[in-house]
């Protein structure tokens, strides 16, 4: 009799944990079907705040023409002040608060006399932009001097091309 009871014993511990080890794979089973639906749903979240994102970029894109300098000047040709009284506009109908005026150099003049003068060229060209209504405080000046260059040629057109003061939008 106890041989008996102890194989019913046996017996119904050993279908007992058949049963449960058979639910945790189901178990597993659906929690990873979930998980994957729940991860297919969050992938496709993410592709339509990507989609919302490149329409809001495309919608405020702007093409905003540099200014060009003469050598060792940082006053504003009649030239420039048109195309930068085009860009005002453009950054008035786009809703752009924020810029930065990158005032540059060809590679000519020692570092610190490049990079002074770029700073002249980016003062020149935010105190225009003032002067045509953009808010003081949403404009910074920074020079990189002769450290960002467009073309690297050791030529009159070449170093034409690097004196120039740059408009880009400002994250904040």
């Amino acid at each position: 009799m106890k041989k008996t009871l102890s194989m019913m014993l046996i017996l119904g511990l050993t279908l007992g944990l058949a049963a449960c080890s058979k639910n945790k794979k189901a178990d597993a089973n659906a929690d990873l079907n979930a998980a994957a639906a729940n991860a297919n749903s969050q992938y496709d979240d993410v592709i339509v705040e990507e989609d919302r994102l490149v329409e809001a970029v495309e919608s405020i894109e702007v093409n905003l023409t540099p200014v060009y300098f003469a050598l060792n000047e940082y006053s504003l040709s009649k030239e420039a002040r048109n195309i930068l009284s085009a860009n005002a506009e453009i950054l008035k109908m786009k809703g752009i608060n924020n810029i930065t005026v990158e005032g540059n150099c060809d590679d000519r003049g020692t570092i610190a006399y490049n990079i002074a003068l770029g700073q002249k060229r980016a003062n020149e060209v935010r105190d225009y932009y003032i002067r045509l209504g953009l808010k003081a405080e949403n404009i910074n000046a920074i020079s990189y001097g002769e450290e960002n260059p467009v073309c690297t040629a050791q030529t009159n057109s070449c170093w034409a091309k690097n004196r120039r003061a740059d408009t880009v939008i400002s994250a904040n």
